[in-house]
């Protein structure tokens, strides 16, 4: 990616591009999402106040990539914290003393925890009951789903956020959007626009929250950061950007998709894969660069890529070489 972004496209006069980086023969890769890290900033207050610390800690959660894995239902760990600390304001009296969870954000966050100064209430009640719940909601997706409420004792002139600050806390994450946004009307199955939540670390004036915003559609990627940027000011907050890359759009008109199946069937007898990717590729880092490129991503079969285990199928190789040859001879 970092090549493809780098690299100066102004004397390429061609408009047709094979892109020979895919893993799967048979399947042709012809769009793939835009994306973008959006970090949320959210100011706190501090004052000294006494109570019970407890840890709260959401875990056991699947996780897996914001990206190729956002469509399988699973829990977020850091939004499923939220909810559950804006449930327990209705039965336990509480400040936040900080907020943690996940690692990455283009994964799926498997844990979170906040620690709490408790001044009264039976948090301990709600959050079984709530266990129960999520534990049924998620019975599918999240099997070992699993809230832990732990007692460290209680605590005299503790630094803790204002009434005010935790609300503006819990308020964000609950309001926060996350997940599938829109799915395609042109490819069926296709996640168009989503985003995940993947960081969530409490710093000294502040709390973050980074996302991972993904679409197909460039516009739809701007409008998430837009409702995102749209609650931090009214909490009081802000939003940053960082490492932009463009969506590689599905075009409907695409000669050399249509030129790539016409050939493939003839090869092998068989129709192939058509597909898109909610995930970014360099294909779209140069249909940002050349107005108007068509595109096609394929290669032979591969397995372990990315790891010492990596290999190819060397029969894959030549029925993929044939295959490349006519469509070249066919472009001339």
């Amino acid at each position: 990616m970092l090549g493809a972004a780098a690299i100066d496209c102004s004397d390429l006069r061609s408009r047709i591009m094979l892109n020979l980086d895919s893993e799967d023969e048979g399947h042709l890769l012809v769009s793939c999402a835009g994306g973008v890290t959006a970090e949320a900033h959210l100011p706190v207050k501090w004052e000294r106040t006494d109570g019970e610390q407890i840890r709260l800690t959401v875990t056991g959660l699947m996780g897996g990539h914001s990206g190729v894995e956002i469509d399988k239902g699973r829990a977020n760990a850091c939004r499923l914290l939220g909810r559950t600390l804006f449930t327990l304001k209705d039965s336990c009296h509480f400040r936040l003393l900080r907020l943690d969870g996940g690692l990455k954000d283009n994964a799926i966050p498997r844990e979170a925890t906040a620690l709490l100064l408790c001044e009264d209430g039976d948090g301990e009640r709600v959050i079984r009951e709530l266990e129960k719940v999520y534990q049924n909601e998620y019975r599918q997706t999240d099997p070992s789903i699993c809230l832990v409420w732990e007692s460290t004792g209680t605590k005299m002139g503790q630094r803790a956020m204002t009434q005010h600050s935790t609300d503006d806390v819990i308020a964000a994450l609950v309001n926060l959007p996350g997940g599938i946004q829109r799915m395609s009307f042109d490819i069926p199955g296709l996640v168009q626009t989503s985003l995940n939540l993947g960081i969530m670390i409490t710093r000294e004036e502040e709390v973050s929250f980074s996302f991972s915003v993904r679409s197909s559609i460039g516009t739809e990627k701007e409008e998430l950061v837009q409702r995102i940027r749209c609650l931090m000011e009214a909490l009081g907050g802000s939003v940053t950007c960082t490492g932009a890359y463009p969506a590689w759009e599905y075009r409907e008109d695409s000669p050399l998709r249509e030129l790539m199946i016409q050939i493939y069937e003839e090869q092998y007898g068989e129709k192939p894969v058509v597909e898109a990717l909610h995930a970014g590729v360099e294909c779209g880092l140069f249909a940002g660069k050349l107005q108007g490129l068509d595109c096609v991503s394929f290669g032979p079969d591969m397995d372990d890529i990315h790891t010492p285990k990596e290999s190819m199928n060397v029969d894959s190789v030549r029925r993929t070489w044939d295959y490349v040859i006519e469509i070249l001879r066919r472009l001339r």
